[in-house]
């Protein structure tokens, strides 16, 4: 939760577009696949898109959940996950499921700061043999920014089985922010030099 050491730097305006973007580039790797007879959208595709959707899932129904039950907390377990093989063979389905996360969080979504910074209960399992339970408290916006990194480390994953087939996603496709932030610095440096 954000608190007065701690205050929300961004906009949660800007949040909800951030997530939105990253929506879309998801949404752009599926598209391909509709419509065709192709395993390869549940071989190289669908288990990434089905594991990133599930875990923005999870907070989409944490936080429906607390407003349907009126409490000021919501609870996220990623690890209770669906795992619906669905998502992860049906391209259309997957593309209806970001459709839902965009609804919660989007730039359409109408979320506010203080919806943002509305406390989380983050539940997941540790352990090299997830024998262990953690908890932790969060904020949907510090969540939102956990699932936004979570989706482009697995960009980065299909950015490789991209570069196999001999394709790319895009060149800052699975490269964090930051690291694309510093490299369009390094290049302007470059030309200037």
């Amino acid at each position: 939760m954000t608190t007065n050491q701690t205050p929300m730097l961004g906009t949660a305006a800007q949040l909800c577009d951030y997530t939105s973007a990253i929506l879309a580039q998801m949404t752009g790797v599926i598209e391909p696949y509709v419509g065709i007879k192709s395993a390869d959208y549940a071989a190289h595709v669908g288990a990434h898109m089905r594991h990133i959707i599930e875990h923005y899932d999870t907070l989409v129904m944490a936080v429906a959940m607390s407003h349907t039950a009126g409490t000021p907390i919501c609870v996220a377990d990623y690890d209770a996950r669906e795992r619906n093989l669905e998502v992860e063979t049906n391209p259309l389905e997957a593309i209806r499921r970001i459709r839902v996360v965009a609804d919660a969080f989007g730039a359409s979504s109408g979320m506010t700061s203080p919806a943002m910074e509305q406390g989380v209960q983050v539940h997941v399992r540790g352990g090299l043999n997830g024998e262990l339970d953690f908890c932790t408290l969060s904020s949907v916006a510090r969540e939102l920014m956990f699932l936004n990194s979570h989706a482009t480390h697995h960009f980065a994953i299909l950015q490789g089985y991209a570069r196999e087939r001999g394709q790319t996603l895009g060149a800052g496709f699975g490269k964090a922010p930051a690291t694309v932030a510093y490299e369009q610095q390094l290049n302007k440096q470059q030309v200037a030099a």
